[in-house]
């Protein structure tokens, strides 16, 4: 399956005498990511965003008798919670945002079964893997270590996991706040360190 790599750690001092956007092309730890999360690969992060706003737009709603979609929201959800928490390139971001998006995640997480000790990036590739075990109409691994109400109850929670008014505020304000921040130029003061579009 092909995947999107994305960084999770800061990049090292050394990369800010790099010309350009010498920033972008440093090799860093990343962050595996199903393709099938996020179908516009020019642009993963604000097709993520964009899917995220829908996906809890008037709480959730069109979540409802929806479990593929739903895991694959949830999914979409921590990738962003997390890449834009920890990726130097999003930096611009208010601080009031991230916690805003964890605050979402971590309300996505209790409505699904999902523990919330689960690393992000195991989150993301569980959610993801469910979803397309449920599209091929196979039942999906769901670790009890990971999804402890059991299999039987998560898959009910993924098909109605009820109103998300603190995804649906969060992915709201994220969607309004990189747009503004797209048409200011307000990503950064270096040029080399805005991201791409």
């Amino acid at each position: 399956m092909r995947r999107f790599a994305f960084s999770l750690l800061p990049l090292l001092l050394a990369t800010a005498a790099l010309p350009g956007c010498a920033e972008m092309r440093t090799p860093r730890p990343v962050f595996d990511v199903p393709l099938d999360l996020m179908p516009d690969a020019t642009d993963p992060v604000r097709s993520a965003v964009d899917m995220a706003a829908a996906d809890f737009a008037d709480q959730g709603a069109a979540l409802a008798g929806r479990p593929v979609r739903t895991a694959r929201a949830a999914a979409r959800l921590e990738f962003l919670t997390e890449i834009l928490a920890t990726d130097p390139r999003y930096a611009a971001l208010p601080p009031g945002m991230i916690l805003a998006l964890r605050g979402a995640a971590g309300e996505v997480r209790r409505a699904i079964g999902l523990s919330e000790t689960t690393p992000p990036e195991q989150a993301v590739t569980l959610l993801a893997g469910a979803a397309r075990a449920l599209e091929a109409g196979r039942r999906p691994p769901l670790p009890e270590a990971v999804f402890p109400a059991g299999p039987e109850i998560t898959l009910r929670r993924l098909n109605e996991p009820g109103p998300l008014p603190e995804a649906a505020i969060a992915t709201g304000r994220l969607q309004e706040t990189v747009a503004a921040l797209d048409t200011a130029a307000g990503w950064s003061m270096n040029p080399g360190t805005v991201p791409a579009r």
